[in-house]
């Protein structure tokens, strides 16, 4: 069995391994994660077996893909895959119900939960809100790290150019397409649930099949009631330090939860 760093080369065959786990392919995304993450995959004779990559912010790591392909499964690949990448550290990751008893053996406790929707959003557009452009940069970098508490400019690099960021004068809602039948809408930083409900509005309306991952009550109950479904939770979990950092009580949506 070698462990090695992921390639470009490789994203076909993890897109192939997403699928047969019933993930979405996403090759979009997988390549955005191993153009600023590390990332690894466990291979056999017959090809991949398992990945997990490890985007490294200044304030913390983001660990996320941990994929093990059914053939290996349960032969403790998932934890040789995420201890590789731990360090001493401050570590973030989502988990699904089924991954969260490994993540707490490795030192991992859930903080918080996000509700993944999807579907096609039904209600009005709010038109509470401008599409930002290059000159916004530097201040969405700022707001980000101090509500997100991580330092990440690729992200909104990324948004601005491939996506588009919807500014009002109580947040901003980022939105692109990480395939072409799906817009994901994320980060969300709002004063409100409210304004979080406007933003969404903003970024969804007309654009077809929309998902964002939120925790908010009053947002969970407004994208259901306008045509969004859930599809489960995810714990948010942290390693070595006590809570997430940064202002979250502004933080209503991730970029991705590969990211945060």
């Amino acid at each position: 069995m070698e462990l090695r760093r992921l390639t470009f080369d490789d994203i076909p065959a993890c897109a192939d391994l997403s699928e047969s786990r019933s993930w979405p392919r996403d090759e979009n995304k997988w390549k955005l994660l191993l153009t600023h993450g590390e990332g690894w995959g466990l291979f056999d004779d017959e090809g991949l077996v398992g990945t997990t990559i490890a985007t490294h912010y200044p304030e913390q790591t983001a660990v996320s893909m941990v994929l093990v392909a059914e053939r290996r499964a349960r032969q403790g690949h998932a934890r040789r895959l995420v201890s590789h990448v731990l360090d001493t550290g401050v570590s973030t990751l989502y988990a699904t119900k089924m991954g969260q008893p490994l993540y707490e053996q490795l030192g991992f406790r859930a903080v918080g939960f996000t509700d993944i929707h999807a579907g096609v959003y039904t209600g009005p557009i709010s038109n509470t809100s401008h599409i930002a452009g290059p000159s916004d940069l530097d201040d969405l970098v700022a707001l980000d790290t101090k509500v997100s508490g991580v330092t990440r400019p690729f992200l909104w690099e990324t948004l601005l150019a491939v996506g588009s960021v919807h500014v009002s004068s109580h947040g901003v809602a980022g939105a692109w397409r990480i395939r072409p039948d799906t817009l994901v809408i994320g980060p969300i930083i709002a004063d409100s649930p409210a304004d979080a409900c406007a933003l969404i509005a903003d970024a969804a309306a007309g654009n077809g099949r929309v998902r964002l991952d939120v925790h908010d009550p009053e947002v969970i109950a407004f994208v259901r009631e306008h045509g969004l479904e859930s599809y489960g939770e995810c714990a948010v979990m942290i390693r070595n330090a006590d809570r997430l950092p940064g202002d979250r009580s502004r933080f209503r949506a991730p970029f991705l939860q590969a990211l945060g």
